[in-house]
Order: structure tokens, then C-alpha cells, then sequence
């Protein structure tokens, strides 16, 4: 019997669970990004921050016309957002920058990285840094809050090399070989990358170094599944990441909103915003909501600000499975007390 190619893949689809052409498919998906981020750091050493805009600029178009399913998922997306406010050819267009962006953002990264620091990285100004001095001179660390807007992954590079302690929380399990190669390269420049997971582990070095009075990095823009508070954000309910709340609430440590927008195809600004204060309660639980929805408000104010940098990939508005089973992330905290 001839065996072949097509074959093979059907007797894949068919014998093989879910969950293990899942793990398959990110298997696949991480040995090719680590390939392609191999490849790409040696070829960016010779090229130019306008000669990689442009070729974001050609891909960008590419993934538009050709990628229907995340073409569908941007624009359902932004129509959720601005559906009142912008006419179906706006968002349209909004979506074509959109995917420029999305594809300038890692191979600005991979840029960044490889390049000397005086060429691209040290170039980013930095405003409002009087509120990151004045918030930890109190002495109880930093939460810098962040969403997936812009340049993002170049702020802890930016404040490291001014000499901030600056510790970031990666969600790796996915793209382990990606993350490890992108890990070695923020460690070089000052960074602490720690991974997620275990979540206990995570929580604990988080907490350590908030004690240290250090930065600690933290994304809270993307829909959470398990444990997430129900807030507005575009005027409707997104289950979010309490994360940055909880932690404040238990080191007493400022929420501080940062974001490193793109303010032309070259030029690079790093926004470090006031802390966000609340009217503290007696209640704990009540104080974690209301952080919770004072964060958002205001990663909502940045992207609708820069609403080609943000990603709109996310499920945001996605509402959670009612099966939520296990422990939250407050009665891990509590158990450690």
C-alpha cells in the first residue's frame, strides 16, 4: 500500500487528541521561531530601523490580504471598540496598521537586541521619569503596568540601562526555545525575566522583588480566563488579569502605567504615567476590583490614544468558561501570609 504525505496527516487528524496536535502545533511553532529569531539577529546587524519599517510595512500588507482568520479577528475586534465611532473603511484601514505594527514589533525587538544600545535603544526618550523616582523612594518597589501597545518589549532595556532593578513576568510554556533565547538577551542588558509558571514561584519572586524596592513589569491588557474580574473596558464587560492589584494591595506598592508608543516609524517615546491611587477600604477583595478597574480605564485612555499599536488579537471580550475550578491567585497569596 502506498503511504503518503497526505496520509499521514489525515491518520494524524484522526487518531491523535486535541490536546496533542496542540502540543504539536506549538512544538512546530517553537522550533521555527527560534530558527527565524536566530536567522533574523544575524541579519539585522547590517540593516537600518527604516529599512526594517519598510520591510514590516510589505509584510504587514502580505498578512492582511492573505490571513483571513486573523483579518476576521482584528476587525470584529476594533468594530467592538469603535464600531459607534468609526465608519467600516476606518477600521478597515486601522486594521492595515494594525498589522504593521503587530509585525514591526518583534523585528524591532530582534533589532534592538542584536544592535549597540546608542543606536536605537538609549535613543527612546523617557517622560515622566519624576514619578518612577518619587515612587520608590518610598521604598516598596514599583509595578510598572504595561499592555501589548507599541514598542513594549524595549522598556525594561530602556530603564535598564538608566540603572533601575527592572524584573519582568514572561508567560513562556508555549514557545520555551523562543523565550530562552529572548531571556539570555535581557539578562545581557540588565533585565530578570522569570517565567509564570509554576505561578506560586512566580508570585513569591514577585513579591521579593517589590521588597527589594524594584521594578516589577507586569501586562494586564489580555482576557482572563481563570479568575479574572469582570470590568468595562470600551463599554463592555472584559474579564481582566487582577494581578497588578493584588500585588499592590499586598506590598503596598504604586501601580505606575507605562508604555513605549511609537511616535513616527522611527522615533520612540517611553510614557511612565503617575501612580494610580484608589480610596482604600476595609476590604480587601473591594480594593483589588476597584484597582483592577482603575488600570484598565487607563490602559483604555493609552490605546485609544495609539489604537494602530495595540494588537487587537486577543479574545478580550471573550466571556470565561463557567467551569473556573482551582486556586486563585489571592488565596495562593493568602496561604503564603
Amino acid at each position: 500500500m502506498l503511504i503518503t504525505i497526505p496520509s499521514i496527516s489525515l491518520f494524524l487528524c484522526c487518531y491523535m487528541k486535541k490536546r496533542d496536535l496542540k502540543r504539536l502545533e506549538y512544538w512546530v511553532g517553537d522550533l521555527t521561531a527560534g530558527v527565524f529569531l536566530i536567522f533574523f539577529t544575524l541579519v539585522f546587524r547590517w540593516l537600518s530601523i527604516e529599512t526594517l519599517v519598510l520591510i514590516s510595512k510589505i509584510l504587514g500588507r502580505i498578512v492582511f490580504s492573505l490571513l483571513k482568520r486573523y483579518r476576521k479577528r482584528v476587525i470584529e475586534n476594533l468594530i467592538i471598540a469603535f464600531g459607534r465611532e468609526k465608519s467600516p473603511e476606518e477600521i478597515r484601514r486601522l486594521a492595515r496598521e494594525v498589522s504593521f505594527h503587530l509585525l514591526l514589533t518583534p523585528l524591532e525587538t530582534i533589532f534592538a537586541y542584536r544592535n549597540s544600545l546608542e543606536r536605537f535603544i538609549r535613543k527612546i526618550k523617557i517622560e515622566g521619569k519624576e514619578h518612577l523616582d518619587s515612587a520608590l523612594a518610598q521604598g516598596n518597589g514599583v509595578i510598572a503596568l504595561g499592555a501589548h501597545l507599541g514598542s513594549f518589549p524595549l522598556l525594561g532595556a530602556r530603564l535598564a540601562i538608566e540603572g533601575y532593578p527592572f524584573n519582568v513576568v514572561i508567560n513562556e510554556s508555549n514557545f520555551p526555545r523562543m523565550w530562552k533565547i529572548l531571556n539570555d538577551r535581557q539578562k545581557r542588558l540588565g533585565q530578570n525575566p522569570y517565567p509564570l509558571n509554576p505561578v506560586t514561584s512566580s508570585i513569591k519572586k514577585s513579591l521579593n522583588c517589590l521588597h527589594r524596592n524594584e521594578i516589577l513589569y507586569l501586562v494586564a491588557d489580555e482576557q482572563q480566563r481563570r479568575r479574572g474580574i469582570p470590568v468595562l473596558f470600551f463599554g463592555q464587560t472584559a474579564f481582566t488579569a487582577p494581578g497588578p492589584a493584588i500585588l499592590s494591595i499586598k506590598a503596598n506598592a504604586p501601580i505606575l502605567p507605562m508604555f513605549v508608543v511609537r511616535e513616527n516609524e522611527v522615533k520612540r517615546r517611553l510614557i511612565i504615567g503617575k501612580p494610580i491611587h484608589i480610596e482604600r477600604t476595609l476590604e480587601e477583595k473591594k480594593d483589588i476590583e476597584m484597582l483592577t478597574v482603575k488600570f484598565t480605564e487607563i490602559i483604555e485612555e493609552v490605546v485609544r490614544q495609539y489604537p494602530s499599536q495595540w494588537t487587537w488579537l486577543n479574545r478580550r471580550w471573550k466571556l470565561p468558561s463557567q467551569n473556573n475550578g482551582g486556586t486563585s491567585v489571592i488565596q495562593k497569596l493568602d496561604h503564603r501570609r
